[in-house]
Parts: structure tokens; C-alpha cells; sequence
């Protein structure tokens, strides 16, 4: 079995008003990109059993890690991004030619900040994907 550590995991937003790719993965710790499917209750009558049948595709993609006061750390990318339609590109095993990347735009729906009394300062994203992942290998 060939395993990966999740330190090279990347993950890119690319701002939707200048174009500009913000590598936000060095400032992560935490990240899960799902994809679903949804379902479509088709039971008719005479049936002891419930049928469903698969729908249409669906996911959600969050991160989250150590707040950065920087200007390109993600207080200052991520929170003004909030309720806009973004891309991003997710390299769960980093970055190069050959290696496995998504591609998907999302709204992003929540940035969050948390302040415990004895510890470091915290962000969180939560986004909605929107239409297809691509889903193809990197070409650099």
C-alpha cells in the first residue's frame, strides 16, 4: 500500500476579482474535501422496502489551521471571500507534474475565528461546491 502524508497536502483560492492564486494550505492544518451523491426516493406501492436512486452529485470542502496576521494569511484572503463564488484547486499530494488535483468552484458560506483564553488564535472555512469537479492530473 503507497501512503501519503498529509503534509503535503495544497490548497489553493484563486480570488475571483484579480486572479491571483493564494497558496492557503501553508497556513491549514485540518482539511476535508468530500464528494457525494444525492438520492431520489423511488418506493412504489406493493414495496416492503424503500427504493432510491442516485441523483445528482454534490460535496462540500472546508480547512481550517492557525490564525496568520499577514497580509496574504487567511484573515486577510479568506473573511472578505465570504458569500462569493471562488476557485479552488486541491493537491492532496502536493504539488507536480503527474500528481492528482480537483478543480472546483465554490460559495464560500462561513470564515470563522476562534479566540480560546489559553492557546493560539484559530481560522475555519466552510464552502458549498457549485457544478463539476474536474478532476485531472497536474500538468505542472
Amino acid at each position: 500500500m503507497a501512503t501519503v502524508h498529509s503534509k503535503r497536502t495544497v490548497i489553493i483560492v484563486v480570488h475571483p476579482d484579480t486572479g491571483v492564486e493564494y497558496e492557503i494550505g501553508q497556513f491549514a492544518q485540518d482539511s476535508n474535501c468530500e464528494q457525494s451523491s444525492g438520492t431520489e426516493e423511488n418506493t412504489t406501492y406493493g414495496k416492503n422496502s424503500q427504493v432510491f436512486d442516485p441523483t445528482l452529485y454534490t460535496g462540500a470542502f472546508g480547512c481550517s489551521g492557525k490564525y496568520d496576521s499577514s497580509t496574504t494569511g487567511p484573515r486577510a484572503i479568506l473573511k472578505p471571500l465570504r458569500g462569493r463564488k471562488v476557485w479552488f484547486k486541491y493537491r492532496p499530494e502536493g504539488s507536480g507534474a503527474g500528481l492528482p488535483q480537483d478543480y472546483f468552484e465554490a460559495v464560500v458560506t462561513k470564515y470563522v475565528e476562534t479566540a480560546p483564553f489559553a492557546g493560539y488564535r484559530t481560522w475555519a472555512l466552510e464552502t458549498q461546491p457549485s457544478d463539476d469537479w474536474i478532476t485531472d492530473p497536474q500538468t505542472t
